[in-house]
């Protein structure tokens, strides 16, 4: 019988061509556009070194969540995880309906790692159990997702999805009078957050740049003293290119619309959240790594705003980014400048999910850099829902 090595273990034969595959999704496209999971066979062969374009934080997430789901009680430990028990797992939480679609698609992702994982080890072991691998693999590919619920009905309240200057207001006034050093490392980040509208975890990894233009050609621009242009930036790499939900590695955004205390206080957020930067806190999920940074300033700015009377949904540091979005929409920035400006590889993103126009001040946008507006898909492919009884294709 072959079973899942323990996480310490695993962690640490990362390395190995026979332990890494887990990558479910994202790897070939059907007629339709759509992303559809490869079969068995190609997926635990077609690499020397199995998993090796999976990103390490992508890696980490799953090992996590194998940990969680060998810890429930229906299961008892990692040594009774079986091909059988993780398509049991998975098919009971989707008939249950108790999930959403989103934490079905990881889980998903999750229980085809682990069988690629350890149909690859026994492969490489010539084991006859093998066929065992094949049929679970397929079994949860064939598992449709699409008529769970899109969002939890467990949320008590939707998230504000704007950060009004009434709110900054509050937050300024409690500052000038309780010296609060959490309250002021929240209004610094606001503040920037505010024209710039990062994902919070961004920020671990964005750096203020020298920007040389270039034309549509790709040739340098000259100033008419013949000097290169070249204006202040903010290099950001995004947070969701490894998922295929950004637009590209990393983007530019321009700061030369931006006043020289503007940069200043990017400065010294930068520098204040650069400290915290360790290689352990790199390896935790984008909402492990909310938390660790960002959990005691949330929890202040909302003490303040129960304080001072805000009536309402709060507004949360997340909502910073909303706050973005719906400023450049009031400056009337293209849908394809917007998904530049804030990491999307698609306009149907911020269309969908952010914040309204209606909700938006002019006059406070930063721009995109040429080169990350020609990196964004005007739009993304709807998956069509396969006729019941069909397998459903394993979505990203």
């Amino acid at each position: 019988m072959i079973f899942l090595r323990p996480l310490g273990v695993l962690n640490s034969a990362l390395s190995h061509s026979v332990l890494i595959i887990g990558w479910a999704y994202m790897d070939e496209k059907s007629s339709d556009g759509a992303f559809r999971a490869k079969a068995f066979a190609n997926r635990i062969l077609e690499e020397e070194m199995v998993g090796e374009s999976l990103a390490k934080s992508t890696v980490n997430l799953y090992l996590r969540k194998l940990e969680q789901i060998a810890k429930r009680p229906s299961i008892g430990g990692y040594w009774k995880l079986t091909p059988e028990i993780i398509v049991r797992d998975f098919t009971k939480r989707v008939e249950s309906k108790a999930i959403t679609q989103a934490t079905a698609r990881l889980e998903k992702a999750v229980a085809l790692f682990w069988i690629a994982a350890e149909g690859r080890s026994a492969y490489d072991s010539n084991s006859s159990e093998l066929w065992r691998f094949e049929c679970a693999y397929n079994d949860i590919i064939s598992t449709p997702i699409g008529e769970l619920s899109v969002n939890s009905k467990n949320t008590s309240s939707k998230k504000a999805k704007a950060f009004p200057d009434e709110a900054f207001d509050m937050l300024m006034n409690e500052a000038f009078t309780s010296g609060s050093e959490s309250l002021l490392d929240s209004l610094i980040f606001i503040r920037v957050n505010l024209f710039l509208g990062l994902r919070p975890v961004e920020w671990l990894n964005a750096r203020i740049i020298n920007y040389q233009h270039r034309n549509a050609l790709g040739e340098h621009i000259f100033q008419p003293d013949g000097s290169a242009k070249i204006s202040p930036a903010l290099e950001v790499l995004n947070a969701k290119h490894s998922t295929v939900r950004g637009n590209g590695h990393m983007r530019i955004i321009l700061l030369d619309s931006i006043d020289d205390e503007g940069i200043r206080y990017i400065q010294q957020w930068i520098g204040l959240i650069s400290k915290l930067k360790t290689d352990r806190l790199m390896s935790l999920s984008e909402e492990e790594i909310y938390k660790k940074i960002y959990g005691s300033m949330q929890r202040t700015i909302r003490r303040v705003l129960i304080k001072a009377g805000w009536q309402g949904q709060k507004p949360t540091l997340y909502s910073t980014r909303h706050q973005a979005v719906a400023n450049a929409r009031a400056d009337g920035l293209t849908e394809k400048e917007i998904a530049a400006l804030f990491g999307h590889s698609s306009t149907n993103t911020a269309r969908r999910h952010y914040g309204k126009k209606i909700a938006g001040y002019s006059g406070r946008t930063m721009r995109p850099a040429p080169e990350s507006i020609w990196a964004v898909r005007s739009t993304v492919a709807v998956r069509p829902k396969p006729p019941r009884g069909e397998p459903s294709p394993a979505l990203g």
